[in-house]
């Protein structure tokens, strides 16, 4: 019942990453091409034409699902909005609902179906032995889905209409900034930015490049240091009798994903914002969250908005009673975990996210989240500690695909044995003494910025010189402060 871990799935087996030269000169090239493009409508199938090339990149023959998707709910939505019999109106939403999911269905989730259906017929003594088809997974298809889908789902509940422009739905779906791990973007708030004339200004330009030096320095910097000491933690976590080596590791894996993640999702709001486009915020300093709903309204914004939209509300939210409310939470969080990838680890995430909302929930229920006087003034601090040991352990469940590895890690993160020798101890640091290093320091930037929440604002507004100088500083230290090798993004896996 072993897992599979992050798959490999592209027909390259490279993409254009943010984190290389290679997305430079892309970046570079689109840049000119907006500046010496004066046409609005030129503009956009320059955009266009730049960002099925940079799906078609790592993509190829893949990039057909993409257009396929685009099609189909450029037309379902114009059909929905057209006609006004309301049983016409949901077989259009239902024809969307089919291909996309049917599509994601095949190409992320068959092979896991496969071997899901192998182990528990074997388990009930009937060995079926049915071959894996290793399907390739297409980059970002689980984002943009989402994407389109969000799009007919809208135009059905009359929230917005559709556009008449095949080019605008086209950028909308495809634009590269977001297209391979988000944020997800919803049509009402993209669409009419794409109505005015895209134009590199000044400001624009000194905030979008100031955001994504940032991310790159949480990406490749922090990211991909500490990623050094978790994988080889988590290679084989049995080497590591004891707790702390569990603790430290998950700790370094929570930090890892979330400077990865938000990293990624700095660069691409920055290079959308130096196009002059507007996403919205992805993450909003989650590890400062004192409870796990709190949590979840700043983790991976795009997603869990889209979630809470499209799929808890519409499955009865919390309007039809207590028990529907918890059980709504828990089918929401359960596909939420399989979303990320077709998994036992991932169910197992879903499941345990869902918990800990029901969980909240029942004591917000029975008020004991209001009585509970016994700390006084630090109370919030308790509540702060107590949701992020919670909020890490589960990133075990989310990074360890081995059942086995799985319970070892669990059990010493929550049972607390101090049993290894502080000489074990010290020769883990020792071996992996500098991510440590580069742990420890993120952990005091982060609380800084929280405390600090405008920084970034404040350099891109800065004068000339300043600003020059902070992003001067920033390439020494990629440069000299970087790892060997380039790191995926963790999240071009889902």
């Amino acid at each position: 019942m072993d897992g599979t871990s992050y798959p490999k799935k592209y027909l390259r087996g490279i993409t254009i990453l943010f984190n290389s030269f290679a997305f430079l000169y892309f970046i570079i090239i689109v840049l000119l091409g907006i500046i010496i493009i004066k046409n609005k409508k030129y503009k956009q199938i320059w955009l266009l034409i730049a960002s099925y090339f940079f799906y078609w990149y790592s993509s190829e023959l893949l990039i057909s699902l993409l257009i396929f998707s685009t099609l189909l709910d450029f037309n379902c939505g114009k059909a929905i909005y057209k006609t006004k019999d309301q049983k016409k109106r949901k077989f259009y939403l239902i024809v969307s609902l089919i291909g996309n999911l049917g599509l994601l269905g095949i190409f992320k989730y068959t092979d896991f179906s496969i071997s899901a259906l192998n182990y528990f017929s074997s388990s009930l003594g009937y060995e079926l032995g049915l071959p894996l088809l290793n399907i390739v997974l297409p980059i970002g298809i689980s984002f943009y889905t989402f994407q389109t889908l969000s799009y007919t789902l809208d135009i059905y509940l009359k929230k917005m209409k559709p556009t008449n422009s095949i080019l605008e739905f086209g950028l909308y779906v495809a634009f590269f900034p977001q297209l391979v791990a988000g944020p997800i973007v919803r049509a009402c708030d993209f669409i009419p930015q794409l109505r005015k004339n895209i134009r590199i200004l000044p400001d624009n330009l000194k905030a979008g490049l100031t955001l994504v030096m940032w991310g790159l320095v949480k990406k490749i910097i922090f990211a991909d240091n500490i990623a050094i000491f978790v994988n080889g933690y988590f290679a084989d976590p049995t080497l590591y009798p004891g707790s702390i080596p569990a603790m430290i590791a998950t700790l370094g894996f929570g930090i890892q994903i979330y400077c990865d993640f938000s990293g990624y999702s700095d660069i691409a709001i920055g290079v959308a914002k130096i196009l002059g486009f507007n996403l919205r915020l992805n993450f909003d300093k989650p590890y400062f969250a004192t409870n796990i709903s709190m949590f979840w309204k700043k983790w991976h914004i795009s997603l869990s908005s889209w979630l809470q939209d499209y799929l808890y509300i519409p499955l009865g939210g919390n309007r039809k009673g207590k028990t529907r409310t918890h059980v709504n939470l828990m089918i929401t969080m359960i596909l939420g975990g399989l979303w990320h990838g077709a998994a036992w680890n991932f169910l197992f995430w879903g499941i345990y996210q869902g918990t800990l909302l029901l969980i909240h929930k029942m004591l917000i229920d029975l008020k004991l989240t209001r009585t509970i006087n016994i700390f006084k003034g630090y109370k919030k601090y308790v509540a702060l500690f107590l949701t992020q040991y919670f909020v890490f352990m589960g990133w075990i469940l989310f990074r360890v695909s081995n059942i086995d590895d799985l319970k070892f890690v669990v059990i010493k993160y929550i049972t607390f044995d101090f049993s290894s020798g502080l000489a074990q101890i010290s020769n883990l640091i020792q071996l992996h003494e500098i991510p440590l290093i580069f742990l420890a320091t993120f952990l005091l930037i982060h609380i800084y910025t929280f405390f600090n929440r405008d920084f970034i604002d404040k350099i891109a507004k800065t004068d000339l010189f300043n600003w020059g100088l902070y992003l001067f500083i920033m390439c020494l230290a990629l440069y000299f402060l970087s790892p060997l090798e380039t790191v995926e993004f963790i999240y071009f896996q889902f």
